[in-house]
């Protein structure tokens, strides 16, 4: 038996190859610092340099990987370059392998690229931790996979053929798992434990354990039952949402007093794998599109047929371009026979003789619940012509359970129309299918190098042919023609081809997945003819992180915009390649560039962003322009497609996406945290408040008539905050010197990890009860401790520095990292001793910190009339400023990707003190870059199966494909787990017009009207005239043009007005010189007199 178990990188490899954390940071955040450790220590072979083999490589590349070989002795053709990134038009003729291994170099020059021929693949494949094939006939990658196992190397299989693919995995009899989801498991606070056997362990109101019977849990920082505090893990039976038990006697150990986390261990699995052969002939199938899933053992046949046609017919050339209808029977031929040697004709069989496997469909799916949304979903459709067998699969699954699929099956006959299907694409490699199959394949890789996530159980196949034409073309319009494209034209035409040529598209986002998406669009040809191209537009520069996820820059780019370096990356894939790279934020404020007669040039939008806000602004320009948008998104490994069709399909607002950030309690954060989150969160707003906004508030206040006038209409409890800071900013702890900033950094710590806390427990001492009679310190209210500042505890000196760092940033001086510099200083720094101040009121919940808000704005009184003289005397105290004219300070925006620049070092270092304050786990800068940047975990793999993903929608949009053909996708790769669904399709409303027919529009229908110097009162007779509906309410943007309850007076003045000019007076709104035509929303009442809501109405100005 053949075992193969995973901890940290399979084999001994010498010396650890230190990971760079800030370059490798979004991996980091996906799969651990272990697993990425272990990537950095690990080797991989791949045999084939096509399309699949070029993606898996490039995936590993970019993640880091330690070594890579490459097995492909064959020369480059034209043809490879349809799929092939790596190769440009000058390679034609060299070694595919050599070719290949010069760009990936450049991609990422610390991986060590082997070229290896065919003859020596076996005696160097057991120096390697995973083998990935992506082509070779059945019977020699048989004997390879045979060879594998008997060396411990995991084997994986993953090719393309057309619109079809698949992958194959076999990790040996015995692979251990590490980590099945690669979900966190963050400490949860535990309220309290019974002196009991066994006792109950209950977790705080405010969360739930999400344990489940058999779990491992620690349990670490109880006070008062210490002896719980241990390494060991205790298994657990869940009672409730909210406790559970352990089988410890705790009844002679103390009572617990309070506090206390408990972590869940994740448990290892070892999971069984089937030889390729016996794989062949017994094969589990992993579920891809719930609604094709009677597909997978036809294309399971298919894929064999082809292969063995190849091997009998002496290899790929032998496969015409264009795929005869000779090639088909022949390949047909050879699928009966594979179907009825594999017994799929003999009815249901049961597992003594070798059963599909689908029972096991929900083990590999696992928990997939975070990915899909089925709010956007309708029932996916299928391919005419296409699955109409007999066979028949049921698979109910509920995703995120542990229940087991019902799967049914009747055995039939064997779809020729599919065979037929996937035999005219064998020889063709596309871009986007390419990318997917890599993107799965490589993830495999990492599963098989790490023990993180589940692996395919064994067989994963997908189709796409709905992307085919309805009409297959004809034997001209596919004839190969010496081009770049000959492939493709092979399944689309000829006229097809010329159309993507002469597109012209918007792609919005150059990061990871617009990246992916570019790389996709020049290989298909997208904007490549003269009448082409494809504008991009992206306002970032490249940062260090971008090299792992961002396949079009590399290291001379740092720091450089990225779609001018987009630009030319994607020159060099493809020198006809018609690209315009603009350094533009796609919002409101760019309306001048990308108005309406930008939108009238270009066919649709591909939105690569991340995040919902900017989503919905390009899914409202679309719907305003009528125009496809297709959208992706990604976080580590799952990722979504949506796409949106005019006058089809609903639009992206249509539903509401869950929300990006959890808003955390305020009063959580100011006084009660109970996790590392809220300290991480605590510090990232301490920072904005100290670095950004009192900056920006002090050089308002120098520059501002409007601000210092604002200042003293506010309520006196409200200036007096704000005056206190420019105070403090501008006299009392201005710096003149570097050595000031250290002291200001001092008295920092002082206020924030003691006085703050000394004060908080002085209103609320220990012992305290509340109402009821409880501890008032319990549950999630953690009773915290002040800090005593330590020189010689690195954490506190940490923090001195990071703070006297940026506030030297601030105001302009320059920095030091002298950390004896820094001690010599803290020495003579003066403390004023804490007093407790009586009466502070401290708010126990969000609704009383507001109240308390509210009422100090409307205080009057004793109480206000302090304020009030406070307020004077601090106006007094502070200098004009005509006296500072021209001096301001330098606001800082948190920079996660920066090394130098202390930001992550300060909200690193302001959330581990807070953590000791309330005895809560320490948190790091990796952590830190994490929250203060709002990042998204990433990773290569996940990226471009979305990308791939994306682009094969284009295929439809160009062929006006019903809404059935198009698809919504959801995956997980961790698990692994795919969901596809149909779009939902647009609402239609009726309205009664004083006119016959009535209107019948969706959410994609405007009313255009000719408008050009056209007063309002001649507009609004004018469009009752033509739509037989009368306009109550007419507004444009935030500014409310006309309605009927309006003073007669202002009406009057309005009415004569010119639209361009009542856009202007009244709106404050200047429409750029370039803009023909602008929107305007209206409400109107219909012939009932009734209001009704009708489309924006879209006039023609100029």
């Amino acid at each position: 038996m053949v075992t193969m178990e995973v901890d940290g990188a399979n084999n001994s490899l010498g010396s650890v190859k230190e990971i760079d954390e800030l370059r490798y940071s979004r991996l980091i955040y996906t799969l651990g610092r272990e697993a990425v450790q272990a990537i950095h220590q690990s080797k991989v072979l791949i045999l084939g340099c096509k399309g699949v083999g070029a993606e898996i490589a490039k995936n590993l590349v970019l993640c880091g990987i330690r070594g890579l070989g490459l097995v492909d002795d064959e020369v480059i053709s034209t043809g490879d370059l349809a799929a092939q990134f790596l190769f440009t038009e000058s390679d034609v003729g060299r070694i595919r392998a050599a070719a290949s291994a010069a760009r990936l170099k450049e991609m990422n020059s610390s991986v060590e690229i082997a070229v290896i021929p065919a003859v020596e693949l076996k005696s160097c494949l057991a120096s390697y931790q995973v083998f990935v094939a992506t082509t070779g006939n059945v019977p020699y990658l048989v004997e390879i996979d045979l060879h594998c196992r008997s060396h411990g190397v995991p084997f994986i299989l993953a090719t393309s053929r057309g619109l079809c693919s698949q992958v194959f995995a076999d990790f040996g009899d015995s692979f251990c798992v590490v980590d099945e989801t690669g979900e966190p498991s963050g400490a949860i606070l535990v309220e309290s434990i019974t002196q009991d056997f066994p006792a109950t362990v209950t977790v705080v109101e405010e969360q739930r354990h999400g344990l489940e019977d058999g779990d491992q849990v620690v349990l670490s920082g109880i006070k008062g039952m210490e002896e719980l505090n241990r390494e060991a893990p205790f298994t657990v039976s869940v009672s409730g949402t909210s406790s559970f038990t352990i089988p410890e006697d705790t009844r002679n150990f103390g009572r617990h007093l309070s506090g206390g986390y408990f972590y869940k261990i994740k448990q290892r699995k070892l999971v069984h794998f089937r030889s390729l052969e016996e794989a062949l002939y017994s094969p589990k199938f992993c579920l891809s599109d719930p609604a094709k899933a009677d597909r997978n053992p036809h294309l399971h046949v298919a894929f064999q047929a082809i292969s063995e046609f190849e091997r009998r017919k002496c290899g790929e050339a032998c496969v015409s371009v264009g795929g005869s209808q000779v090639i088909e029977e022949e390949v047909l031929e050879y699928a009966r026979e594979l179907w009825e040697q594999l017994g799929f004709s003999e009815g249901a069989r049961g597992s003594s003789n070798g059963s599909f496997g689908m029972e096991e469909i929900a083990e590999a799916v696992g928990d997939g619940s975070a990915v899909i949304d089925g709010s956007r979903a309708q029932t996916s459709g299928v391919v005419p012509g296409v699955g109409g067998s007999s066979n028949e699969l049921e698979v109910t699954i509920e995703a995120g359970s542990s229940r087991k699929g019902t799967v049914s099956r009747e055995a039939g006959s064997l779809d020729e129309e599919l065979v037929k299907l996937v035999a005219r694409g064998a020889h063709v490699l596309l871009s986007p299918v390419a990318a997917i199959t890599g993107g799965i394949a490589a993830q495999e890789v990492l599963k098989a190098i790490s023990g993180i996530f589940s692996p395919l159980n064994q067989w994963l196949y997908f189709d796409w042919l709905e992307c085919l034409p309805s009409n297959a073309p004809s034997p001209e319009e596919t004839v190969a023609g010496g081009s770049r494209y000959d492939l493709q034209i092979a399944l689309f035409g000829r006229k097809f081809q010329e159309l993507l040529g002469s597109l012209q598209w918007l792609v919005v986002g150059a990061g990871g997945l617009g990246s992916e998406i570019l790389k996709n669009l020049v290989m298909m040809g997208v904007g490549c003819n003269p009448d082409g191209n494809i504008t991009v537009t992206d306002m970032d520069r490249v940062s260090r992180p971008n090299l792992v996820n961002q396949l079009l820059y590399q290291l001379e780019d740092l720091d450089r915009p990225k779609t001018p370096a987009a630009a030319r990356a994607l020159r060099s894939i493809n020198p006809a390649a018609q690209i315009h790279a603009l350094q533009e934020k796609f919002d409101a404020d760019t309306e001048g560039i990308f108005d309406s007669s930008f939108f009238s040039s270009i066919a649709g939008v591909f939105s690569a962003v991340d995040s919902a806000q900017a989503r919905l602004y390009i899914d409202s320009r679309c719907v305003t322009n009528r125009k496809p948008m297709i959208d992706g998104g990604k976080n580590g490994t799952k990722g979504s497609v949506q796409v949106f069709v005019p006058f089809q399909s609903e639009m992206y607002a249509s539903s509401n996406d869950p929300p990006e950030h959890k808003e955390m309690p305020i009063c959580t954060l100011k006084n009660f945290p109970y996790a590392a989150e809220h300290t991480l969160q605590w510090a990232v707003e301490t920072f904005e408040t100290l670095f950004k906004k009192r900056p920006l508030d002090v050089n308002a206040y120098l520059s501002n008539r409007d601000f210092q006038d604002s200042i003293r209409k506010s309520p006196p409890a409200s200036r007096l905050p704000i005056l206190e800071t420019l105070r403090d900013a501008l006299l009392r702890h201005r710096p003149l010197s570097f050595e000031a900033c250290v002291h200001w950094a001092r008295l920092q710590f002082e206020d924030l990890f003691a006085n703050t806390i000394k004060q908080l427990c002085f209103t609320f001492p220990p012992g305290m009860t509340t109402t009821a009679g409880a501890p008032f310190w319990s549950g999630t209210k953690r009773a915290p401790a002040p800090l005593l500042f330590d020189p010689l505890n690195p954490l506190h000196v940490d923090f001195i520095v990071a703070a006297a760092n940026l506030q030297a940033t601030v105001y302009g001086l320059k920095g030091c990292q002298e950390r004896s510099v820094f001690l010599d200083i803290l020495q003579n720094v003066e403390v004023p001793a804490f007093e407790p101040k009586e009466g502070v009121k401290i708010a126990l919940s969000d609704n009383e910190y507001r109240n308390m808000g509210n009422q100090r704005n409307m205080r009057h009184g004793a109480e206000d009339t302090a304020a009030v003289d406070a307020c004077e005397k601090l106006l007094q105290e502070l200098p004009t400023p005509a006296t500072l004219a021209g001096y301001r300070l330098t606001p800082i925006d948190f920079q996660k990707d920066d090394e130098r620049n202390f930001h992550a070092e300060f909200v690193a270092t302001a959330a581990s003190l807070r953590a000791c304050n309330y005895g809560i786990p320490v948190s790091d800068k990796l952590q830190a870059r994490f929250v203060g940047g709002k990042i998204i975990p990433g990773i290569i793999t996940s990226t471009a199966v979305v990308g791939g993903l994306m682009c094969l929608e284009l295929y439809k949009i160009l062929q006006q494909k019903p809404l059935a053909d198009h698809k919504h996708a959801y995956f997980n790769l961790a698990v692994p787990l795919f969901a596809f669904a149909e779009p939902v399709r647009a609402v239609q409303n009726t309205v009664a017009r004083r006119q016959d027919t009535p209107l019948v529009w969706t959410l994609w229908d405007r009313f255009e009207m000719d408008c050009v110097g056209m007063t309002l009162e001649t507009f609004l007779a004018e469009f009752k005239r033509q739509q037989g509906l009368e306009i109550t309410m007419l507004s444009f943007g935030k500014s409310l043009l006309y309605a009927e309850f309006l003073p007669r007076k202002k009406l009057q003045d309005r009415l004569s007005l010119p639209l361009l000019e009542l856009i202007t007076v009244i709106g404050k709104v200047t429409i750029p010189a370039t803009e023909s035509r602008i929107n305007f929303s209206i409400s109107c009442t219909d012939a009932n007199d009734e209001d009704v809501e009708v489309p924006d109405v879209v006039a023609r100005v100029r």
